[in-house]
């Protein structure tokens, strides 16, 4: 506990909660995949930021989070490496047919913040697959993109990893088009901006439509009550 205590003191780590899990000081002993580590590597991260030395195992060990970091803390990795290992865990235990998916989702404010992150999860999947470890397929939900061509992705052969903003999300649970069945992972990024924004009520929708099992998630630069309220909510 004192060593713990040592680590979180050194990176000005603060905790809330109850048997909160260990800081983990290096992306290897927190036992990523070869392809994670590479990948990682081209990127040219080294070692794990402060919101990823906690964040990340106590994604990991399955626990929901809250997690607040400035920006360029390496938010966006620690949310989206455990919804990569969750969709592989979830293709080995079972693979996906046409019409499943996502088995992850993340949520974003923006149709930038969004083509981000899918670029981000791209990068591994692509690795992950060059390495013949796991054939991950992602999709991106956003307005400009053509629906019908996401809605085909999904039928057409299942989808484990989906970026969405939560208008178009909305949409193409309305229509069918999608559903939150097998969904194991939801993160919201920036989910203050969301509620700001107005998107509080498609939220709560979304939500409701959520396996009451999923590990939730949210990441953001800075406190704010009501967000708190609505993720303690679910």
């Amino acid at each position: 506990e004192e060593e713990r205590d040592d680590v979180r003191n050194k990176w000005h780590i603060i905790v809330e909660g109850v048997d909160i899990p260990p800081p983990i000081k290096t992306f290897r002993e927190m036992k990523f995949p070869k392809p994670i580590i590479d990948e990682l590597t081209r990127k040219g991260i080294a070692r794990p930021t402060p919101i990823q030395i906690q964040g990340l195992p106590v994604i990991l060990s399955g626990r929901d989070i809250i997690g607040i970091a400035f920006t360029g803390s390496g938010k966006s990795l620690t949310f989206v490496l455990p919804m990569i290992m969750a969709a592989m865990m979830e293709e080995h235990r079972m693979p996906l047919e046409g019409g499943e998916g996502p088995v992850g989702l993340i949520l974003c404010p923006s149709r930038e913040l969004a083509r981000q992150t899918h670029e981000v999860i791209e990068g591994f999947t692509v690795e992950l697959a060059k390495q013949g470890m796991a054939q991950m397929r992602i999709m991106l939900c956003i307005g400009g993109v053509d629906s019908r061509e996401q809605s085909d992705i999904v039928r057409n052969a299942g989808v484990h990893m989906v970026t969405a903003t939560p208008g178009r999300l909305k949409d193409l649970l309305h229509k069918k088009r999608m559903n939150l069945d097998i969904c194991k992972y939801l993160c919201m990024d920036e989910a203050d901006r969301m509620v700001d924004l107005g998107f509080e009520d498609d939220i709560r929708d979304m939500l409701d439509e959520l396996d009451a099992k999923a590990l939730l998630g949210d990441f953001r630069g800075a406190p704010a009550r009501d967000v708190e309220a609505l993720v303690k909510a679910v």
